[in-house]
């Protein structure tokens, strides 16, 4: 027995993910294990084994180690490293909306580990922030055409969104037939319009990276980092909320200093003054007195 299975770690549309103890290497592992019908496959055995070798020679720090891959009793498996700690998913769950700027690091880290795997010629086709979802799908997955290097741009960008708002782009309440109509055909969410602090410039980003036709993304999911690195820069941090303020430690009643006038009580306000009447003025002496006056005529 080379892989004793401890517990299933989640299950996604390829296989399911096991923590297995190594009984030859005596360590722990996760055991990613293909659906039989996948493993029947003769032309996905091949691309299986294709880029399992080249993800085992991968040296990019964000990519984990395959340490071995093969088939026990026709069961095609990964032999990858066990990365204890909670999913990208179990954070936002508990956290929330993470903020911009430690959004577009997570994604910078994921990009360079997707560029080095297109690099070498290998497609990831499943990026989500938990293991068991196709709400990151890109549409040309559902349509059956193609899939390269752009898929991976538009899943990873639904990952942005998902990072900046705490939800997925599309929720339809699990009606799968809904989930690949909105990818297919619905515009990409706008971010800002669903949390406060975010901005317009991450609308941008996210239509770009989640446009309908692969030729309309970013060309690699570096430039998709790049643009977010740059919305990041470009948002401004939430106000915080104004303090509220103490309530006074004791109280005191108004004094009843001033008498009111009226005789109604007390009132804590002086009793207006009033300015002083002037005085009239002083009679003027006439030039000429009576007597002149007669003299004069």
């Amino acid at each position: 027995e080379h892989y004793r299975i401890l517990e299933r770690l989640g299950s996604g549309g390829m296989g399911e993910v096991y923590r297995a103890y190594d009984t030859v290497k005596e360590r722990m592992v996760a055991v990613k294990v293909l659906r039989p019908e996948m493993a029947a496959d003769k032309n996905y055995q091949e691309r299986f084994r294709r880029e399992s070798r080249v993800a085992a020679r991968l040296q990019e720090p964000h990519v984990i180690p395959v340490h071995d891959f093969g088939d026990i009793d026709g069961t095609l498996f990964i032999d990858m490293r066990l990365v204890d700690g909670a999913s990208l998913k179990d954070e936002l769950r508990v956290n929330g909306p993470l903020e911009p700027k430690r959004a577009a690091l997570i994604i910078a880290q994921s990009a360079a580990a997707l560029d080095a795997a297109h690099a070498d010629g290998v497609v990831h086709r499943d990026i989500k922030p938990e293991i068991g979802s196709c709400a990151y799908m890109a549409s040309e997955r559902f349509a059956g055409g193609q899939v390269g290097p752009a898929a991976d741009v538009y899943s990873l960008t639904c990952l942005l969104y998902e990072c900046l708002t705490g939800r997925a782009p599309f929720e339809t309440g699990g009606d799968l037939r809904q989930l690949m109509s909105a990818h297919m055909f619905s515009p990409p969410p706008r971010p800002s319009i669903m949390r406060r602090g975010i901005t317009r410039a991450f609308d941008d980003v996210i239509a770009t990276g989640m446009a309908k036709k692969p030729s309309d993304r970013y060309r690699t999911a570096g430039e998709l980092a790049k643009a977010t690195t740059a919305a990041a820069g470009s948002s401004r941090p939430p106000r915080p909320p104004l303090p509220t303020p103490s309530p006074p430690t004791s109280t005191r009643q108004f004094s009843a200093v001033y008498e009111n006038p009226s005789g109604r009580g007390y009132t804590p306000y002086a009793p207006p003054v009033y300015a002083p009447t002037p005085a009239p003025p002083p009679e003027r002496n006439p030039r000429f007195g009576r007597t002149q006056v007669l003299l004069a005529a």
